[in-house]
């Protein structure tokens, strides 16, 4: 594993990590802490004159702040910077307080000075159409093939530049009178994305057999499906964000349902076991948690995969660190295990098809713009909500357990609540409770397993969700207030807060 400093300070020598906490360390070392608008490094001297960067954390949501009390050798106050992608790292310093203060006040400017989904949108969009206000707003015309929607969509694009991709489109579809007022434009968006996304045309997958599962790039796609057409898939992406940027008759969403992993992958995010739940959740309901529940040291499992072709047989084995087919897994590492094998499963084997989708959407929206959002925003960014039908809602919702009280007075304060919720907070709740913002074709009634609301054996606490079962399960509550209260809190910020936890 990764060395993390620690400011405090570092050893050669150090223990074994537990999985999301820093490394113990026997001997710190000194190191100097800078932020810039753009990044937070931490640095050493070599012979006092010769900075060495140990590590650089974007200055962006993404990056978290955790407090804990003074070290027991300085007596500074420790905080543990962790941004999900590389191993958090421990400080301790004396002006703790102030670092962290200066680094939230840069984050507000670089996001516009709110953290409220809507505003980060508002500023997104705003410094969107300022990149590419320079660039020409004319039109250019797509002949396009209906039959063949995807290969000219390729041709006519290929040799296009940004400042092209930035135009406005005019789609001509070939043997037809109509002109682009707008609408064969929008269905172009619509049918290129049914074209890129849709399962059956394998660029993309899902992980079981499910036709409500969320899609993935496709690591075992046909030959004659190039890297470069992933290139164009996230270019199309980019295009739908700039188009939305701009607003009125503009905005087109991508119409797609996609793993929350690969999500966070397209914001720079670490893999870990728990986007199993949503991702793959066949697979975490077997394995996953068969390992979590259960004592492993009799299962023979090592740090390696063994990955097998379509008939069923043995191809490799991947090791999951160096020598890992020699490791065993213990009580101990067991979620050092599974993070390594959620790296592996959804990351890894589609690590070309994602860079090459990050080229072609970053070549119109910047990297650092995408980063103000986490995943679930960017699905909401990118895909929007929706039209979520409270009534339908209701009708199919299945109610399990729970006292008269809760029968009776909660549920009746929860339609209350859920009544009152903008699309985006009810998209938010179905994406809390299902793992996706986004209902399959049919609505409440088709969703497979039904949406679930069990009566949780808690009180006044926060709701909480099984997305492998569509469950949300809801404690009991003594007041229309308190409901309201907890549920916006759970599907909005939980507990993590603006830059903190």
């Amino acid at each position: 594993p990764q060395r993390r400093p620690s400011m405090g300070e570092e050893d050669e020598e150090h223990d074994s990590p537990v999985e999301g906490q820093p490394e113990k360390v026997k001997k710190p070392k000194k190191v100097y802490c800078y932020i810039s608008p753009k990044q937070l490094s931490v640095k050493e001297f070599y012979l006092k004159i010769i900075p060495w960067r140990l590590f650089t954390f974007r200055v962006c949501p993404g990056t978290k702040f955790t407090y804990y009390g003074p070290d027991p050798v300085h007596k500074y106050l420790t905080l543990v910077v962790d941004d999900g992608i590389q191993p958090p790292v421990e400080l301790s310093c004396k002006d703790r307080n102030i670092m962290v203060a200066t680094f939230i006040r840069i984050l507000h400017k670089n996001i516009g000075g709110s953290e409220t989904f809507q505003d980060k949108v508002n500023f997104f969009q705003r410094e969107l159409r300022h990149i590419h206000s320079k660039k020409p707003r004319t039109k250019t015309c797509l002949k396009i093939a209906r039959h063949a929607i995807l290969e000219t969509s390729l041709k006519v694009t290929r040799n296009f530049s940004v400042s092209d991709w930035s135009k406005n489109f005019e789609v001509v579809f070939q043997d037809e009178e109509a002109l682009d007022w707008g609408g064969p434009r929008r269905e172009w968006f619509e049918l290129i994305c049914k074209a890129l996304f849709d399962t059956s045309n394998q660029l993309f997958t899902r992980f079981s057999e499910n036709n409500q599962g969320l899609v993935h790039p496709n690591a075992d796609r046909p030959a004659h499906l190039r890297l470069k057409m992933y290139e164009f898939a996230g270019r199309v992406v980019g295009k739908c964000l700039y188009e939305s940027a701009l607003g009125g008759a503009y905005k087109q969403l991508v119409r797609a349902r996609f793993t929350r992993s690969f999500l966070a992958q397209i914001i720079g995010l670490r893999m870990n076991y728990k986007y199993f739940e949503t991702d793959d959740q066949e697979f975490y309901k077997t394995k996953v948690c068969f390992i979590l529940n259960n004592d492993v040291s009799e299962m023979d499992l090592v740090f390696a995969e063994e990955k097998y072709n379509k008939s069923g047989q043995l191809e490799k084995v991947v090791e999951l660190i160096a020598g890992g087919a020699q490791i065993a897994v213990t009580n101990d590492n067991k979620i050092h295990y599974l993070n390594l094998l959620a790296q592996y499963r959804l990351a890894s084997q589609v690590r070309d098809e994602v860079e090459h989708f990050l080229k072609g959407l970053n070549e119109l929206v910047p990297e650092n713009l995408l980063a103000i959002f986490d995943e679930n925003e960017l699905e909401l960014l990118m895909c929007g909500t929706g039209n979520i039908n409270v009534q339908d809602f209701k009708a199919h919702a299945v109610i399990v357990g729970g006292s008269w009280h809760f029968r009776e007075k909660v549920m009746k304060w929860f339609w209350a609540v859920v009544s009152s919720f903008t699309q985006e907070e009810l998209a938010r709740l179905l994406q809390f409770t299902t793992g996706s913002s986004q209902l399959p074709p049919g609505g409440f009634n088709t969703l497979c397993p039904s949406f679930q609301i069990i009566a949780a054996p808690t009180h006044s606490t926060l709701p909480t969700a099984h997305t492998c079962f569509n469950q949300l399960c809801l404690p009991t509550y003594d007041s229309y207030e308190e409901l309201h209260k907890m549920l916006k809190l759970a599907i909005s910020e939980g507990s993590e807060g603006f830059g903190m936890l």
